[in-house]
């Protein structure tokens, strides 16, 4: 069984994804903006973010990404977009990578992701205060170069649906 982590952009399907790829593969999925809603008490990852603060939101994140990897239950783990910009996150996922853990970027045009997040307001809400087609383009350049460091293969995840990425996934990773 392959163990499995979705990296990339909000909005670009990571969620979707990694429950296709249980459904196909077996195993278990954990969605990390779940994981730390719930150690935050709070119930969206939204509202751990506004409530902690990015620096206490962001050392959640990466002990639960620690946690996650440890346990031998989980097989597909979907990051929260900024995850791999946590403390010591970069460093962690390099290890699971050398651990056999798979790493996948999955990634859409900048146009397709701000209407994925035009489309659900309520929970996608704006990072940074941007709209969103600015919001995509600033977060890609910050956050790019780090999630291609890390991925083995990028997915396009534009024009397809949950089912046919996972798919492409597992034939593309073997």
């Amino acid at each position: 069984m392959h163990r499995i982590i979705l990296i990339g952009l909000r909005a670009t399907g990571k969620s979707s994804v990694g429950r296709e790829l249980v459904r196909l593969c077996g195993g278990t999925f954990l969605d990390l903006d779940d994981a730390v809603s719930q150690a935050a008490g709070a119930s969206s990852a939204h509202e751990a973010f506004v409530s902690l603060g990015e620096p206490a939101f962001r050392t959640l994140e990466a002990r639960a990404l620690a946690d996650a990897l440890r346990s031998p239950s989980i097989s597909v783990i979907a990051l929260g977009g900024g995850t791999p910009m946590a403390p010591g996150a970069e460093a962690t996922l390099r290890t699971a990578r050398a651990d056999g853990w798979r790493i996948v970027l999955l990634n859409a045009t900048d146009e397709v992701l701000a209407e994925r997040i035009r489309r659900s307001p309520g929970t996608r809400p704006s990072l940074t205060g941007a709209l969103p087609d600015q919001e995509v383009a600033q977060i890609r350049t910050r956050r790019w170069s780090t999630y291609e460091s890390l991925a083995e293969t990028v997915v396009d995840t534009g024009a397809r649906n949950p089912s046919e990425i996972a798919q492409g996934i597992v034939s593309a990773i073997g």
